[in-house]
């Protein structure tokens, strides 16, 4: 082979090499932020709708060869999983804050949890299923959220983006980013968000022992 030859070889094998590694860079980076392809998403929403069928009419268990699924999907993460029904909500749960299992693990839990134990519905029933839109939310870790009073902590909130998980001496409650879109005006999110632990609407103002934390969602839907 001529020396030029050997370097268009050279230049190749570099330029290949390059791509892998800005291709595995990318990767890495959308797992961290939680974020997955189009082709983990539909992956995951088939293991979520196999596992929703299986609870309520009795179909068999998804099959699953962890060995085969995503790494995305075998990394330990939160999720909220929602179930609505002709676009009105229909349950919603999130196990826990901190990530504990595989995600499709935790999605698959909180599938059943959603259809079954949300305190607020009856159990979903096998007549509603094909009515039912599933819609995963992946977290990233709750922070606290540092503020001197109830005007600064509104100017800290960041409509459409924050999850708010609000603690007071009532209880515990959470917003996802998305229902931001329900209740846009930041005073009214909170006051909202009060009530939803059976708090008065006002005592993220009054009370000044809150605790807020914000966390952010990677969210997608059938």
């Amino acid at each position: 082979m001529s020396n030029v030859g050997k370097l268009a070889l050279i230049a190749g094998l570099v330029a290949v090499a390059s791509l892998m590694l800005i291709n595995m860079m990318i990767a890495e980076r959308r797992e961290a932020s939680g974020r997955l392809s189009l082709d983990e998403q539909r992956l995951v929403l088939q293991l979520a709708r196999a596992r929703l069928r299986q609870i309520t009419m009795g179909d068999s268990a998804p099959e699953i060869i962890e060995e085969k699924l995503p790494s995305a999907l075998k990394r330990d993460a939160a999720c909220f999983v929602t179930l609505t029904k002709n676009g009105i909500l229909r349950g919603c749960i999130l196990d826990s804050f901190s990530p504990h299992e595989p995600l499709y693990k935790n999605v698959l839990r909180n599938v059943e949890l959603a259809a079954t134990s949300d305190p607020r519905f009856p159990p979903v029933r096998p007549s509603e299923v094909d009515d039912i839109t599933i819609e995963i939310s992946v977290l990233d870790r709750p922070r606290p959220l540092a503020f001197s009073g109830p005007d600064d902590l509104i100017s800290k909130l960041v409509p459409g983006q924050d999850g708010v998980i609000l603690t007071t001496r009532y209880g515990k409650s959470t917003y996802l980013p998305q229902v931001w879109e329900d209740l846009p005006d930041p005073v009214q999110f909170m006051s909202s968000l009060c009530q939803k632990q059976g708090a008065p609407g006002d005592c993220w103002r009054t009370d000044p022992t809150i605790e807020i934390e914000i966390y952010h969602v990677f969210h997608f839907s059938e």
